[in-house]
C-alpha cells in the first residue's frame, strides 16, 4: 500500500529507516511521475494494518500532513438543525 511520495530521496531513506525500526514492513520505489520530468520516490508498507503506524511515523520525520477535513457528528448535526430552522423561518415570513 503506497503511503507517501517524494522527489527527496534522503528524506525517504529516513523515514524507511525509522519504519523499519518501529517494526513496520515497508519499501520503497522510484521513478518519474507520467508526464512529468521530476524524480518521485514512493513509500510502501505490505501490512494495511500498519497503516496508522507508518502515517504517524511520516509526521514525526517531517512529511505533509493530510489535509482532509474531518466533521465532528455534532458539527453536522447543527448544521442540519440551522438549515431547518432557516427554512422553518422563510416559509413562515413568507406567509
Amino acid at each position: 500500500m503506497l503511503v507517501y511520495e517524494t522527489d527527496d530521496s534522503d528524506f525517504a531513506d529516513s523515514v524507511i529507516e525509522a519504519m523499519t525500526r518501529a517494526g513496520v514492513d515497508c519499501y520503497r520505489t522510484g521513478g518519474v511521475l507520467p508526464g512529468g520530468s521530476s524524480f518521485t520516490v514512493s513509500i510502501y508498507i505490505r501490512n494495511d494494518s500498519d497503516q496508522r503506524r507508518a502515517n504517524d511515523i511520516l509526521i514525526q520525520q517531517g512529511a505533509a500532513a493530510d489535509g482532509s477535513i474531518k466533521l465532528s457528528p455534532r458539527l453536522i448535526i447543527l448544521g442540519i438543525i440551522i438549515c431547518v430552522l432557516l427554512a422553518l423561518l422563510i416559509v413562515v415570513l413568507q406567509k
